[in-house]
């Protein structure tokens, strides 16, 4: 067998049944074969989006996401998507390959050093008997440092003989840290165990640990508040205490309660500027922060307790110690104040609804929208300012079914992360949620969804401008007009695409989405128009 015929093979014996891609002449043959050997290949039109769609899939499906590229500008092209996965600690493979060993090959480019400069792992196939060994290493290396790695393929080893080959290996997934350091437990437990208006923040990494019951069980000991950041969001939904998202988005009952909290307990939390408030939310306060990853404790915001250990085995913990001190109940006069005062409480009831007469609210929209959409669905969303209105108010089931493509801060990725989540066969509706200038950046990608008629609805949120840009530029005293865009009308162009589409000026004409949702055989493009005057958060 040739060298592509054994990568083929290989990617579908480690379980890889999609590759995102644009072909060239560095994967123009192992794709086919991997493609005629029962796997599929997803052509995508612009190598980011292929990067960006394997980081999708894999968020959703919870595997290895695959993106093949071919040489030069082709690999220079994925970068920003690269270095969102590498952010947001993605499991991606992305193949590409050196071009022929000519030195003056236009093509010719240092592919491990801009590997490594955009934080993700290099690896090369080393020749032609290594193909399974050194794909192997990467898979292992992607699925143990929760990291995008590189493997570079060079073309010219790409129809060698093959000869005898190492044994397929699955990669083995990094056991859970051990117990928490028995020192560093104590000094949480006392910090929390001594506070009289504890609160328990669990993020991101709370959520894939299923830290959930670990933690209600904790904070019902100890009186607690229970509250998430953004990634986090819903995991103690229906809970009496949980105030929902900490942070900038957090809404009045749940900022009195944060304003009054003396310590937060934060589990698998980033704790970054946007859940800080650029630090105004933890001041005056104790902080516990318990990541697995060491090097996250402290990065945005001090810890007055550090401690190194996953956030279920860490809660886990402290719930033995604290049963075996006969704590069952703290703190009840917190614990009653904070379950009285979300007692019938509706955020949404919180709304001043600020649509206009052809213009609809963001979160007037996204709680209409919440409502005629299935529970059970996949929300990804792009970053911008419309986040204000989908990040609280487009709820999901579970924190897992929600993710952002903005680890980067670079908006459009979210409409191909959407699509490779679409592919991701969980059988839930996927919803995009992106801005009208995200949504343009990568217009061409919607043709991928056409394609694929995936079933995937997108939102765009449609100021006609870069928003954070309209109100900053009118804050220092400029035209806000320098933001503005007069785009052609989205409808027209997802129908020209042969999508179907909706305008949406009112809030109660959403309530189309919910009627064409179950038999939808293509995408759906929603285009919600927003005034660029209402702004409804600082930047």
């Amino acid at each position: 067998m040739k060298v592509f015929h054994v990568l083929a093979d290989a990617l579908a014996a480690h379980g890889v049944d999609t590759v995102f891609g644009l072909m060239g002449n560095a994967n123009l043959l192992y794709l086919p074969a991997f493609a005629e050997g029962g796997g599929r290949f997803v052509p995508v039109v612009h190598e980011a989006g292929a990067v960006a769609m394997a980081d999708g899939y894999a968020r959703m499906s919870g595997g290895v996401g695959v993106a093949s590229v071919t040489h030069g500008p082709a690999f220079t092209n994925t970068l920003t998507a690269l270095v969102e996965g590498v952010r947001s600690r993605s499991r991606i493979l992305l193949i590409t390959g050196d071009p022929p060993p000519v030195p003056t090959h236009f093509h010719q480019f240092d592919i491990a050093t801009v590997a490594t400069a955009a934080g993700a792992g290099y690896e090369r196939v080393y020749g032609p008997s290594s193909v399974v060994a050194d794909l192997n290493r990467a898979m292992q290396r992607i699925v143990a440092e929760r990291r995008p790695v590189v493997l570079n393929l060079p073309i010219a080893l790409t129809q060698a003989e093959a000869g005898e080959q190492t044994p397929v290996a699955l990669p083995v997934a990094p056991a859970s840290l051990a117990a928490p350091e028995a020192g560093a437990l104590d000094v949480a437990l006392g910090l929390l165990g001594s506070a009289r208006r504890p609160l328990v923040l669990a993020g991101h990494g709370a959520a894939l640990a299923e830290a959930r019951d670990a933690l209600i069980q904790l904070a019902d000991r100890t009186g607690a508040a229970l509250a998430t950041t953004v990634l986090g969001k819903e995991l103690f939904a229906g809970h009496p205490r949980d105030i929902g998202i900490f942070g900038s988005l957090a809404h009045d009952a749940a900022g009195a309660v944060i304003a009054e909290a003396d310590c937060v307990a934060a589990f698998g939390a980033g704790l970054n500027m946007w859940t800080a408030l650029n630090g105004d939310l933890f001041r005056g306060k104790k902080v516990v922060h318990v990541d697995a990853d060491p090097t996250q404790i402290g990065s945005y915001t001090p810890a007055d307790a550090p401690v190194a250990g996953d956030a279920r085995r860490t809660a886990e913990a402290m719930n033995t110690l604290l049963e075996q001190a006969g704590v069952t109940a703290a703190n009840p006069t917190w614990s009653q104040r904070v379950a009285g005062r979300l007692a019938g409480y509706v955020p949404e009831d919180d709304v001043e609804d600020r649509s206009g007469p052809d213009t609809v609210d963001i979160r007037t929209a996204m709680i209409r929208l919440d409502r005629v959409l299935p529970a059970e669905r996949l929300v990804v969303s792009d970053i911008g300012r419309f986040d204000v209105g989908v990040w609280p108010y487009l709820k999901v089931a579970d924190p897992l079914h929600f993710t952002v493509m903005g680890g980067f801060g670079s908006i459009g990725l979210g409409l191909a992360g959407a699509i490779g989540a679409a592919m991701a066969g969980t059988g839930r509706p996927v919803i995009a949620a992106i801005g009208d200038g995200g949504f343009m950046m990568h217009l061409s990608e919607f043709t991928t969804a056409v394609r694929q008629r995936l079933p995937l609805v997108v939102v765009v949120l449609n100021d006609g401008a870069y928003g954070a840009e309209h109100y900053k530029l009118r804050h220092h005293g400029y035209d806000p007009a320098y933001s503005a865009f007069a785009w052609p009308d989205l409808a027209g162009l997802a129908t020209a695409m042969d999508a179907r589409a909706l305008t949406v000026r009112k809030a109660e004409e959403l309530d189309a989405v919910g009627d064409l949702l179950p038999d939808l055989d293509g995408p759906l493009l929603v285009d919600v128009r927003l005034d660029p005057d209402v702004n409804l958060v600082r930047y």
